[in-house]
Formats: structure tokens, sequence, C-alpha cells
């Protein structure tokens, strides 16, 4: 867990921040007079626009449900993360290194921490660029078997790891990812014959955390020399405990926050097909039976229009 955050690295991120272009990218905005911008609130169901924006102030105000703020607690009840969370996403937003209080800086596992984020990411996007290779045939067919086409594969950003036994592993070394590291985000595995691939020749869903950051992945067996289970996840990791991880909770945050409800699917194609269908609420548990942290995830969304309503 990082440490704390110096007050004055808190004030000058804010300072670096224009606070409508965060909102923007969450929501229309307009102008609405001298200094002001005014769109659709997010946090409750309205038709005309009552959410204001005051760029110069650093503020936004909703005078229909009474939710307002600054840009921290903008992305704290939107992104329904932490302030510190907050503090840290708006920080690489703007390219601003934090330093930590004396005493409070963050544990030896912050960076090894960042650098599985990172080693997610590019993992992700080596798994994208297979899809459409001739090698992912059978992985398509999979996939239009279930009634998802090629817009549905990039819409959940689907891909394919590769039959060969270490080509993601050179992928990733040769962008200047280390073997503590690669072995640490789970993506590759050491055995007796050196170090290789975790997932081999199977369908690749990244799963993301609610900040959209790819915390782990979800594998889906296609060919029959493949001795392993039907489905594959990442093992825990710094950043993926797959007991508190629920899939598609980035896709469905806002909806489960807005509508106060949320539809609990067993796997990646239901969630998949329901959001298609205009199911927006749908998440689903990877791997594992659904349990008391996924209950306090679902509980602190669930409660954020339940809390916006009391302030009125």
């Amino acid at each position: 867990m990082a440490g704390r955050i110096s007050a004055r690295d808190i004030e000058e991120v804010k300072s670096r921040v224009n606070i409508a272009d965060v909102v923007s990218d969450y929501l229309a905005l307009r102008p609405a007079g001298v200094g002001s911008l005014k769109g659709l609130c997010p946090f409750h169901d309205e038709k005309s626009p009552s959410f204001t924006v005051k760029p110069n102030d650093g503020f936004y105000k909703c005078f229909g449900c009474g939710e307002g703020g600054d840009v921290y607690k903008f992305l704290q009840q939107l992104d329904h993360i932490s302030f510190y969370e907050a503090v840290e996403k708006l920080a690489g937003r703007v390219g601003y290194v934090l330093t930590y209080e004396e005493g409070g800086g963050p544990s030896p596992d912050h960076g090894l921490k960042n650098r599985i984020l990172e080693a997610n990411n590019a993992a992700a996007l080596f798994y994208q660029s297979q899809i459409m290779s001739d090698a992912a045939e059978t992985g398509r067919e999979f996939l239009k078997s279930r009634g998802f086409d090629k817009a549905a594969a990039e819409r959940f950003s689907i891909g394919f790891a590769p039959k060969a036994w270490s080509e993601l592993y050179a992928h990733l070394k040769a962008l200047g990812f280390s073997d503590e590291e690669l072995i640490s985000a789970a993506l590759v595995t050491k055995g007796d014959k050196g170090i290789y691939d975790k997932f081999r020749g199977r369908l690749i869903w990244p799963i993301r955390d609610s900040t959209s950051q790819v915390i782990g992945f979800g594998a889906r067996k296609l060919f029959e020399d493949d001795n392993g289970p039907k489905y594959l996840n990442s093992s825990d990791t710094l950043v993926y405990h797959k007991s508190q991880v629920l899939y598609g909770i980035d896709l469905a945050k806002r909806d489960i926050s807005k509508n106060q409800q949320v539809v609990v699917v067993e796997g990646y194609t239901d969630v998949m097909a329901c959001h298609l269908a205009g199911v927006t609420t749908a998440v689903a548990t990877c791997g594992t039976a659904f349990g008391d942290d996924h209950i306090k995830t679902l509980n602190r969304m669930l409660s954020a229009s339940v809390d916006s309503a009391a302030e009125v």
C-alpha cells in the first residue's frame, strides 16, 4: 500500500489539472454563462442540465441533487476509487511524479505494482494484435458460434495467446520488462526448462478494475491438445485478487450506481451478451464463488446514489 502523498503534491497536481477536461471525459459540457459550463448530471437522472462546472474555481456543483466538490471528489464518485487513487490517477494524467511524506513513503512493492500494471497493459495489446492472425481462426470461430462478431471482440478487447511457449515472454522482454516483473505479474511461469507463457493457445479476456486498469486475464481453452481447464485465470498478484474482482466492473460501474441494480452472471461471454443486449449492469466473478469481498465492492457503488440523495 502506498504511503501518504505530500500535501504540497496534492495541491500541485490539482493546480495543473483543468477540472472541465476531466469532467468532459464522462459527460458533455456546454458554456453556461461567464466562467461556467453545464451538462447533465452523472449522479442522477435529469432531462434539463443542472450540473455546473467552474474551471477557474476548480469545483463542480449539481443544483438538482446537491452533489459537488473538487476534481478529486469527482473521480472518487464516478470511478469509485479512494482519494489517494484519484490523486495518483491525475498525477499520471499530467505527468507529475509524486513524492511521499518522510516515514510514509510507498512500500517496496509500490514500484513493482506499477510495473505489473504496465506489463499487463502491454500483454493485453499483444494478445489483441494476435486475434486476427491465421493461428487464431479457431478462436474467431468460437466467438462466432456464440454470436459475437469482430466489433464485439474489439469492444471487449478480446485477444488470442499463441500456442508457442514463449511468444509473449519474448515480446515483453524486448519491451524492457524483467523476469521478476513478468513472473510477479503471473504472465509467465518458471519451470525446469526455463520461463514460458502462462496462457498458450487460448482466447484472452483482459480483466480490468473499476479504474479501467488491466489487472489480470481470463483465458478459454480452444484446442483438443490443451490438457488444462476450460477456463484459466491469472494467479493472484499484487494487483489481482480473484476473490475481490468482478469482470466487467469497469463497463458497468456507472449504470450500477445510476440504476441502483446489478446483474451477476457466470462468465465472460455472459457479460458480453448482457451488455450487447442493453443490460449494462452485468458483471461476473472470475472463476470463483460470489463472496463477501464482491458484495463490498458492489455496495460502494450501490450506496453512491443513496448518499447523494441523502444530501439533497
